[in-house]
Order: structure tokens, then sequence, then C-alpha cells
């Protein structure tokens, strides 16, 4: 990784500027539009290895930028958490078009630690945070948008709430994709039902992304595709399963619903998707 040459990423007064380095300054901003990362989901994503990520969190903190918590766990220790201080989101309201950061300056670490969705939210980061890390370490890869579920139902304008919008591309080949990290705790139907709001979304914009579902194991994707078969979804489907820090997202892990025997890399599974449907690739409007 190239060395990171110290910035001011907010404003000329501020004594923080003069301390931060164009590296904290990204991780700045995804703390605040992702709202939760962890010190290893940071590391994989930017750093060269996880202490010097924990060197520079512990800045951030002695800054009053970043807090850190880390929640209980029946067995074991967990790792520190990462969250935006008020102090953050009120300078990066000013470096970021969104102003809905400032309403989020509430959510201080304690409300985030307490949250029942927790880890689903740690999850569907984590999801993101492995890309970011692969197209760190490979050539003509990159993670182009990574858009929150708070920041892509804003932009869409719809009850739909996917829990993040990506477009991941290597080389020629790229994807536009809604994900759909699923904890096992809901029932196939109801995830068989969020296919509707995307289907009517694909047909309003005129374009068609996958829905990528990432599942605990292969017995529940297995089911989930043996639904799929008996009532075929409007929307390109693709699903995943495992441990997203074990299993890349980016390699070819993706079984298409249109194809359940393939096994197909990320950024091939937009050039799939929409020779299923018989459509010129297009990048969606709203996003």
């Amino acid at each position: 990784m190239t060395s990171r040459t110290p910035t001011r990423p907010f404003s000329v007064g501020t004594r923080a500027g003069d301390r931060l380095t164009e590296r904290d300054a990204e991780v700045l901003r995804l703390l605040a539009e992702h709202l939760v990362l962890t010190v290893g989901q940071l590391a994989v994503a930017l750093f060269p290895d996880v202490r010097k990520c924990r060197s520079r969190v512990a800045v951030l903190r002695a800054l009053g930028l970043v807090e850190t918590f880390r929640p209980p766990l029946q067995r074991g220790s967990s790792q520190a958490h990462c969250v935006a201080t008020t102090r953050t989101l009120d300078l990066l309201s000013t470096d970021v078009a969104d102003s809905r950061l400032r309403r989020r300056s509430t959510r201080d670490a304690t409300a985030i630690a307490l949250r029942p969705d927790l880890g689903h939210l740690r999850g569907v980061n984590e999801v993101f945070c492995q890309l970011l890390g692969h197209a760190r370490r490979t050539a003509d890869a990159t993670l182009e948008t990574w858009r929150s579920e708070r920041a892509t139902a804003h932009a869409l304008g719809t009850r739909l709430r996917p829990d993040g919008f990506g477009r991941w591309r290597e080389g020629d080949a790229w994807c536009e994709f809604f994900l759909e990290y699923d904890t096992g705790t809901e029932p196939h139907a109801r995830l068989l039902a969020k296919l509707t709001g995307y289907a009517d979304l694909a047909e309003s914009a005129g374009v068609s992304c996958p829905v990528l579902f990432w599942l605990p194991n292969v017995h529940r994707e297995s089911h989930l595709h043996q639904l799929l078969a008996g009532e075929p979804p409007r929307v390109p489907v693709a699903t995943a399963y495992g441990v997203p820090s074990r299993t890349s997202p980016a390699g070819p892990i993706w079984r298409p619903s249109w194809s359940p025997t393939s096994q197909v890399p990320l950024a091939a599974l937009g050039a799939s998707a929409v020779r299923h449907l018989n459509v010129p690739q297009s990048s969606h409007i709203l996003l």
C-alpha cells in the first residue's frame, strides 16, 4: 500500500485535521455512512495489518473522532467496534453531500452496542469490507459504490429496504447488486416476499440489478433454491452462504437462480443476469 500523506479533510482550524491522514479520513467516512465497523473489518478494508489499524483507531479516539465498544459474548472476547462521534458527524456534514449525517449524532456507541440487530449489521458490513480488501489486493478490482441500508432506501424512495447496494468491478466485468444478509431467523416465505418489491422497482426503473442473498449455511441455501425453482422470481437472484471473512464475496461462490448448478464470480454475475433477462446491462439510475 502506498504511504498516506497528512490531510485536512475537515476545516483548516480543526487541530484534529493536522493529525489525520487520507486513510483516517476514509475510516471516518465509512463509519459515518455505515454506522459501526469492527477493527478487523477496517483492517481488511484499508490497512496492511490489524496492528496498524489499532494504532490509528487509538489516535482517532484520542482526537475525539471515534468511540469504541466491545459487545458482550457468551464465550470468549469480542472485537472492538468503532463508531463515529458527534464531532466527526458534524465535521463531515460539510464534507459529504448527505446532510442527514448530522441527525445520526444521537446514535452513540452505547445505543449501537445495545441494538438487537447488531450482529446483522456487522454481517452486512463484513461482506462489503471483504470486497474492499479484495480490491486493495487485486489489480483492476474495485468496489465502485457501497450504499448503506439507510442511504439506499432514501435514494430509492420506496418502502423497499435492501441491506445495502454495491457496484463491483473486475477488469471489464461489473455487477450492481442489492444485498440481503440473512441470519437464519426469518422464514423463507418472508425472504421470497421481498422479491415483489425488487421486481416492482426493476419495472419502474428500467433496470434489474441482481438481488444477492447471503445465507448462513448450505441447507438454508438449498431450501431457498427449491422454492425459487417452484416459483421463478421476476428479478435475477443469486445466493452464497458461509462466513464472509472466510469465503470471499468476490469469488466464484454465487449460485444464480436461473442456473443453480453454476457458481459465478461476483463481477461476472452482472452480465450473466442480463443475458438471462435478454436485456442490455446498464447502471441503476437512482444509485
